[in-house]
């Protein structure tokens, strides 16, 4: 198997942190991070930890401000507000042409890249603690050729969590990935709501619901909730990435 996450160059902390925690409990598992506009020795740093490559670009700032019919500015002033704050309805459209697209091709060429040479991708968002171990996770996605966090009861743009995602790369999986990006696709990223990214997914889910082998990931491997029990802590709540970070590490510490 191989872990997958993407990161842009102001979730560059989330990432050290993101490994430190990893390493923990599972010192030897790949990890493959797609990253965009980090620096050199970032990079370095990054590499330096045992068993991690990294891919980076560089995205054109100016080219997505055009995409989202914006000034420069203002697309930096949202980048910014996205990466250390919280999403919003006002600076969604960062969100909506990164995470919830450029991420997602990010993915589907690595899900698609690795045949042959992994049984899985697991994937996970970049800014997530990693409080215990993540065998009975690793169980889940070796066993089913697509498996994601369900929450069919929820509203559309919460049926299906994205943050923790693992494929085999096999053609249901490619056919499941290809279809989301079509979603995608079809709605320019300033007409896209808050929420698409995952909305998108569950429309592609919708689709293959009685074609694909599903594994279903339990809340405790992707939650804001941090219950002591949880394995996996996520940072995607109001009190903002930085502030988020902050208590991740001193829990941490705490628990070392």
């Amino acid at each position: 198997m191989i872990l997958h996450s993407y990161l842009t160059d102001g979730f560059y902390p989330w990432a050290e942190f993101y490994l430190e925690s990893l390493r923990r409990w599972h010192p030897n598992i790949p990890v493959l991070l797609s990253t965009r506009n980090l620096k050199p020795e970032q990079i370095r740093k990054l590499e330096s930890v045992h068993n991690v490559t990294v891919e980076n670009e560089d995205l054109t700032y100016e080219k997505l401000a055009k995409r989202a019919n914006l000034d420069l500015n203002q697309m930096m002033k949202l980048k910014n507000e996205v990466e250390t704050v919280h999403v919003t309805d006002k600076n969604k459209i960062w969100k909506l042409m990164i995470a919830a697209d450029d991420r997602v091709k990010c993915m589907v060429d690595v899900v698609k890249r690795m045949e042959g040479q992994v049984d899985y991708v697991l994937h996970t968002d970049i800014d997530m603690y990693f409080r215990s171990k993540l065998d009975d996770l690793f169980d889940i996605a070796s066993t089913h050729d697509v498996s994601l966090r369900f929450r069919l009861k929820s509203k559309e743009s919460r049926k299906i969590l994205i943050s923790v995602q693992a494929y085999k790369p096999c053609q249901s999986s490619y056919d499941f990935l290809d279809r989301w990006v079509k979603y995608i696709d079809d709605i320019t990223p300033p007409k896209r709501p808050l929420g698409y990214g995952q909305t998108s997914c569950y429309y592609a889910y919708r689709d293959f619901v009685n074609k694909i082998d599903w594994g279903k990931i339990p809340a405790r491997f992707a939650t804001a909730q941090w219950g002591e029990k949880d394995v996996i802590w996520a940072a995607n709540t109001m009190k903002g990435k930085t502030e988020n970070l902050k208590t991740f590490r001193q829990d941490f510490i705490k628990i070392s």
